[in-house]
């Protein structure tokens, strides 16, 4: 009897300090899988910074470019008026 129970003893042992090992490494991946997300949250982030800087660069591009074209086009438009009316 004294034996199953020394045996009993050393199975839970081994079973208690089986389990402390594998919550300490689940603990650990998590850690390591919430550094991951954190880094890949920032790339994200850094490429979403980018890239609405770009589109801004774009915007401010496509205005002054509008801009010029309203502008050639009143030049053309008066250049014609004055056409019509120094031929009459």
């Amino acid at each position: 009897m004294k034996k199953i129970i020394a045996l009993f003893a050393i199975v839970s042992v081994f079973g208690f300090v089986a389990c402390n090992n594998a919550a300490e490494e689940a603990e650990e991946a998590a850690e390591e899988t919430q550094e991951a997300v954190e880094a890949a949250a920032e790339e994200v982030e850094e490429e979403v910074d980018g890239t609405m800087e770009e589109i801004g660069e774009s915007m401010d591009e496509t205005v002054e470019g509008a801009e010029a074209a309203k502008e050639g086009a009143e030049e053309t438009a008066k250049k014609m008026e004055d056409a019509v009316d120094g031929g009459h």
